[in-house]
Parts: structure tokens; C-alpha cells; sequence
């Protein structure tokens, strides 16, 4: 008789899970969304008549940093395209409009050639590409936030302000408060990692042909009588003979041999019963921004000076006296989704796109690492030491889309062997490798 496994989440986590036991294990997804996917959502659009898939959530990756992803797109001949990552900044305070997009999108604005604060703050990014590599090895900064590492490195406050927090917000969709204390080291070995400091370490850049639901839609093919959509799990149970209770939000109840939690790290604990004090506390150290995402094609919320159109577009306002940011995904650029009308997906936007060209909005939530968090990921493995519960999910590491992937592949390995023909071919890095190591 197989052993019957309950998953939780159907996003990359849990449809990878699902995909790596279900030749071995009666497996059963449950989902509380309506559909099935997480962040690799693909929104269809009619556009007279003709249909364009433009993704939400998900949307790129290159083969150095998502080397277990393109194992897996290889294996469900999934079709990818070239992207372009460029990204620009727009900070309408000082109206300073620029993109990273060679010497053009720098001095996109024409005055800037003649502007001090401007020119500084280009040779302060250019200093930082530099000297942050050097001081990752360091000690001496091992223990800061990236605000204490720029005030001891004395950058101003446009290298800040203006470049580094809106890279670093637009990347993990975390409010720049929280990305001032995002510890400076794992945010230097990130950026260098993924080819971001400097215009000749940038990596190719990759995105799915006919959006990222092409690769979902290929890999539950052979498992979506599985899952059940919009069935959440409302309590998780471990029984004295060792089996595990799910509940669902609906009231039924279902048995299983293991349960395995692929959702987000602050929604375990609500539905578990009984956790264990390593469960409580590590689990207890990870928390999740809000994040809304808006489908449109409301094209005044790009930049005013066209040069600086890039794929990913950070935009800062003053709102009701407070900073505001943004971000604009140019799914134009990033997809080439059309030809005719240009479309874009804005993160938090406060207020700017008009209704009447507003699409879909749809909510995410998004990990927060904090130096508590980012020291808890070094011993995350040992919740799957033994079972009958187990954990995956991108909060293992950075956070992204590989993350998650590779989560769920160490843990199948644990599961299964790791010398299974379903998951050999895989590297499984994450629990030697936390945020803050090499």
C-alpha cells in the first residue's frame, strides 16, 4: 500500500512535491485559491479577438542563478525566449527620470551631464559595484544593515535613495524601510551572484513562451485530479499513531501517513495543532509583506522621458505628505506580449492607474527577510529530520521562484533517496547554502 501524503499549497513548492512522489506516493494537493499555481499566475487577455497570456507573478530567469529550473523546463519541454532586464527609476520629488540601460538611459535627462548631485551619485554606484565585493569578505560588516554599511562607506543619500533601495525594493517587493535593514552582506552577494553590479556582469535573462503557465500546465498535467481548488487546510492534527488529520475549510476530514506544508512560513502555525517549540520558533521568525499587483495599461504611470522605458520602471511620489513607491513591470519589454497595446503590471500602485484600464489586480504576499529570519534558514533542515510534517518553500533562501523549486527537490531527496531517478539530476544547495553564506 503507498503511503498516502497530504501537500499544502499548490505553488512551485507544492506542485514540484507533488510532481517528484506521485509515481510513489497517493498524494492529495489542497489549494484555497481558485486556482491553482501561486505566484505563477498567467492572466489571458482579449485583445480583438486574439489571446495574450502576461504573467503576474513569475515572470524571468537565466540559466546561471535557476540552474535547477531549467533542469525541470528542459524535462517538460517547456519554451522559453530571450528578455531584457533593464531597470529605471523615476523620482518624481526631484524629477529625476534614468534608467541602468547603458550611457543614453543614464543621461536620459540631457541637464544631468551639468548636474553634481547626478554625477556623484553615478560614481558612488560604480564605487559601490566595486568596494562591496571586497567587503563581502569582510568581518567588519558581517552584522549590518545595508543603511548601517552605506553610512560607514559614507554614500550619499541619492546613491540610496535613488539607486540602491529602489533595486533592492523592486527585487523582493519589500517596502524600503524594511530593505534598509535587509543585512547589507546578503544583499551585495545577491546582486553579484545575479550579475547586478555593473554593466558587464549582467547575466541573459529568460522568460516562458506563452507565459508561465506553460510550464504549470505541463507539469500537474498527470496530477490535477489531485488537487483540490478552493479547499484550504483550516487544521493539520499529528495523531498519537502517528498519522497525520487534515481538515479542511469546508469541514472534511481526511487521513494521511505525512503531511507536507509548501506555503508560506507565516501560515503554518494558524492551522497546525500542537507545534513543537523548534517548529514555533523557527517558523515564528519569518513574516510576509502584502503586496498588490494591478494588470492595466495605463501608460501614465511610466516614466515621462521615453528613453528610460526599461523592463522593470521604480517610481517614488510624494503621497499625503510620505514617500510612495512603486514598481512597473513593462510586460511589453519583459514578454513581448503585444504588438498593438502596451501593457504593464504595477506592485502597490498608490492610486494612479485608471479604473477603466485596470485589468485584474491580484494580492500576493511576499517573505520578509530579517537578520532573525535569515539566521533561522540555517537551520530550517532540521524540521525535516524526521517527519511526519514536513516543510519547503522560498523562504528556505532568497525568496525567488528557484528557491522554492530547490526547497522541494531537498526534500523529495529526503523522502525518496537521493539517488531517485526522479530527483538525481537536481542540485540540492539549500540547506549547506543559507541567505547569508556563500
Amino acid at each position: 500500500m503507498k503511503i498516502k501524503t497530504a501537500i499544502i499549497g499548490t505553488g512551485i513548492s507544492g506542485m514540484a512535491c507533488a510532481h517528484f512522489l506521485q509515481d510513489d506516493q497517493e498524494i492529495t494537493l489542497f489549494e484555497k485559491n481558485n486556482y491553482v499555481g501561486g505566484h505563477t499566475n498567467t492572466i489571458d487577455v482579449n485583445e480583438n479577438g486574439s489571446n495574450i497570456p502576461i504573467d503576474t507573478g513569475f515572470m524571468v530567469f537565466n540559466k546561471v542563478n535557476y540552474p535547477n529550473l531549467i533542469v525541470l523546463f528542459e524535462e517538460l519541454g517547456v519554451p522559453i525566449k530571450k528578455t531584457a532586464m533593464s531597470f529605471s527609476v523615476q523620482h518624481l520629488p526631484s524629477g529625476l527620470e534614468y534608467s541602468g540601460t547603458g550611457f543614453d538611459g543614464l543621461f536620459a535627462q540631457r541637464k544631468n551631464f551639468f548636474n553634481p548631485g547626478h554625477l556623484k551619485m553615478l560614481m558612488q554606484i560604480n564605487r559601490f559595484n566595486k568596494q562591496s565585493v571586497i567587503d563581502m569578505e569582510s568581518s567588519e560588516f558581517s552584522n549590518d544593515s545595508l543603511y548601517e554599511y552605506i553610512k560607514k562607506r559614507n554614500y550619499g543619500a541619492d546613491m540610496m535613495f535613488k539607486y540602491l533601495l529602489p533595486m533592492s525594493s523592486a527585487l523582493w517587493s519589500t517596502p524600503t524601510d524594511i530593505s534598509m535593514q535587509f543585512p547589507a552582506i546578503a544583499l551585495v552577494r545577491f546582486f553579484k551572484n545575479h550579475g547586478f553590479l555593473g554593466l558587464d556582469t549582467q547575466h541573459e535573462w529568460y522568460t516562458v513562451s506563452g507565459g508561465s503557465k506553460e510550464y504549470k500546465e505541463r507539469l500537474v498535467a498527470s496530477f490535477k485530479d489531485k488537487i483540490k481548488i478552493n479547499e484550504g487546510a483550516k487544521k493539520v492534527i499529528r495523531k498519537e499513531n502517528n498519522k497525520v488529520t487534515v481538515i479542511s475549510e469546508s469541514g472534511n476530514h481526511y487521513e494521511f501517513d505525512q503531511v507536507i506544508f509548501a506555503c508560506h512560513a507565516d501560515q503554518v502555525l494558524p492551522i497546525l495543532e500542537n507545534p513543537t517549540k523548534q517548529e514555533t520558533a523557527m517558523l515564528g521568525n519569518f513574516s510576509y509583506q502584502k503586496n498588490i499587483a494591478t494588470l492595466h495599461t495605463d501608460s501614465s504611470v511610466m516614466p515621462k522621458n521615453k528613453k528610460t522605458w526599461s523592463s522593470w520602471n521604480y517610481r517614488i511620489e510624494s503621497k499625503k505628505g510620505k514617500l510612495s513607491p512603486s514598481t512597473v513591470y513593462f510586460m511589453n519589454s519583459l514578454q513581448q506580449v503585444s504588438q498593438n497595446q502596451n501593457y504593464f503590471v504595477s506592485i502597490n500602485d498608490p492610486g494612479n492607474v485608471d479604473p477603466k484600464k485596470t485589468i485584474k489586480v491580484i494580492e500576493y504576499d511576499h517573505p520578509i527577510f530579517t537578520v532573525k529570519a535569515m539566521e533561522t534558514q540555517k537551520s530550517l533542515g532540521k524540521l525535516n529530520e524526521s517527519g511526519p510534517v514536513f516543510y519547503c518553500g522560498s523562504y528556505f533562501r532568497y525568496g525567488f521562484h528557484e528557491d522554492a523549486f530547490t526547497s522541494s527537490v531537498e526534500l523529495c531527496k529526503k523522502i525518496l533517496g537521493q539517488n531517485h531517478p526522479k530527483v538525481k539530476k537536481y542540485e540540492t544547495p539549500l540547506f549547506s547554502k543559507s541567505l547569508t553564506s556563500a
